[in-house]
């Protein structure tokens, strides 16, 4: 190519410049070059189909069951709160001199998990001092309503079973149904 140039314009010094050059690809070059190419694209493709893969299958954190044996009625201490199954199932089982409840162990005010304080014979929430009677009713702090009660009732083999799926609020007037306690 610099020939023809040359020829044209005569000059007696020139600069070569490197796009002007001719430059031969030998075959070898030219399937290391093809190679990296096709293991990039395949990286690539690879990258995006693993991703699509993955997005079709979400984690999935453990979730305890919402429906679960605690025992059977005479387990349970009239005038207690039983805490075992506040760190499982976030309940708390209370037995009074007629029946047994299950509370949840969720504040109604900002979701916070109050203690069970037996002295004071209250839950108290560390968040922001709601207090709440053993029977669940709110009667100080910024909680608007009283804790919520869950589903009760009694297996064939006379266990207790508390179904979480069902959620009694006192506000609605729900604690007057049947499935909001069990009677003993």
């Amino acid at each position: 190519i610099l020939d023809i140039y040359e020829n044209k314009f005569p000059v007696d010094k020139y600069i070569e410049w490197a796009a002007l050059k001719e430059k031969m690809i030998n075959r070898k070059s030219f399937l290391s070059w093809l190679s990296i190419g096709w293991l990039a694209f395949a990286a690539a493709t690879g990258g995006f189909f693993t991703a699509m893969i993955r997005f079709l299958f979400p984690n999935v954190l453990f979730e305890p069951p919402q429906s679960f044996k605690i025992g059977f009625p005479d387990d349970f201490e009239p005038g207690k709160v039983d805490l075992r199954f506040k760190k499982q199932y976030n309940i708390w089982v209370v037995r009074d001199d007629e029946k047994i409840i299950a509370l949840s162990t969720v504040c109604t005010h900002l979701g916070c998990t109050p203690n069970w304080l037996e002295t004071d014979k209250k839950f108290k929430c560390p968040c922001h001092g709601s207090g709440f009677r053993s029977s669940g009713i709110n009667f100080e702090g910024p909680a608007p309503r009283p804790l919520e009660r869950y589903r009760i009732y009694l297996a064939n083999d006379g266990q207790i079973i508390i179904d979480k799926n069902k959620n009694f609020k006192y506000e609605k007037g729900e604690w007057n149904r049947t499935e909001s306690y069990l009677k003993v």
